[in-house]
């Protein structure tokens, strides 16, 4: 009966080693396998990033971005920032590590940076003087500084344990936003003052302008006076409307008044266009009108002035008509 105790006995110490180096590898296998995810995400975040700081440092070279791509590039950045800052959030959330702890400070404090930066230079360019604005573009470049400072720490962590490890690493890109840590409200007054004076068009400008006024039918000829020669018959002006600023305008209300050679009044039209788009332009034709022969005409187009419109001597055009008496 001992001999039956003491073999049970080993039996039982055997299954528990058994269990124990079963559970132990099963456990070294999960984590294997949380830390490869942890990488594949690590690495898709690492490019995002790696693609972010490029954009980044093309916006704070402010004479070279136009309206249209420093919005589009603000835009790209900001939401890579909100992905990478998810993908982190929301996969492998039981699996921890100083690395990861390191890249969640850098994730969020790039996101952290990237919308106040956005949100403070959209301010300054839209509204050039607003007050105190540098303290909160220096707030968003310490939280880039931030970002860029754990996520080096990330990396040099990460690849300090893989050289150990024997562990084969994805491609992680160096990656910085600002690589500041002292001087941010210096650097924030060199952007402001390089953004207020940027020449390339990043601030708001609303300007409307007429472009361009046909008639129909064609003239036969103009005048060397420039008035147009036309056909005895009924007569309509066609008006090109462009806006050449970099801002979509809406509800443009346009003009059209015909008046004759003693001052009187022939025709009057009013139109609405609903809105027009940056660099875009939109045509329109006035009404079919007859006019007397022999007697010289004024169309006088002119687009109703908007806010904070700068140049407003585009917004007037006349042209002038006449039938000749013979036709």
């Amino acid at each position: 009966m001992k001999s039956s105790i003491i073999k049970n006995f080993g039996i039982g110490v055997v299954l528990a080693v058994v269990l124990y180096t079963a559970t132990f590898y099963f456990q070294e296998f999960n984590r294997a396998n949380e830390f490869n995810e942890f990488l594949e995400d690590a690495s898709t975040i690492s490019e995002l990033h790696s693609t972010n700081a490029v954009n980044f440092r093309e916006i704070l070279d402010f004479s070279e971005v136009d309206r249209e791509s420093f919005e589009r590039l603000l835009g790209q950045i900001q939401s890579n920032s909100q992905e990478s800052y998810q993908l982190l959030q929301n996969s492998n959330i039981d699996f921890t590590s100083k690395e990861k702890q390191f890249l969640e400070i850098a994730t969020s404090s790039w996101l952290d940076g990237v919308e106040l930066f956005q949100a403070s230079i959209t301010t300054l360019i839209d509204n050039p003087s607003t007050l105190k604005i540098e303290e909160s573009i220096a707030q968003s470049i310490v939280s880039l500084s931030i970002g860029d400072k754990a996520y080096a720490e990330f990396l040099f962590l990460i690849k300090q344990n893989a050289s150990l490890d024997g562990t084969f690493l994805p491609n992680f890109y160096q990656i910085e936003y600002i690589g500041l840590e002292d001087n941010s409200y210096k650097f924030a007054d060199l952007l402001v003052d390089k953004a207020k004076s940027s020449s390339g068009g990043l601030f708001l400008q609303k300007n409307l302008a007429i472009t361009g006024t046909e008639f129909t039918p064609m003239p036969i000829t103009f005048t060397e006076d420039g008035a147009a020669v036309l056909l005895d018959e009924p007569t309509s002006l066609q008006v090109v409307i462009s806006n050449e600023g970099n801002v979509e305008i809406y509800d443009v209300v346009v003009l059209v008044l015909v008046t004759d050679e003693y001052g009187d009044t022939v025709y009057e039209f009013q139109t609405k266009i609903n809105s027009i788009g940056p660099k875009e332009s939109k045509i329109f034709l006035s009404d079919t009108i007859n006019i007397e022969k022999g007697v010289v005409h004024e169309w006088f187009v002119k687009i109703e002035e908007i806010e904070k419109e700068e140049e407003l001597t585009d917004n007037l055009l006349s042209v002038f008509s006449f039938i000749p008496p013979e036709s």
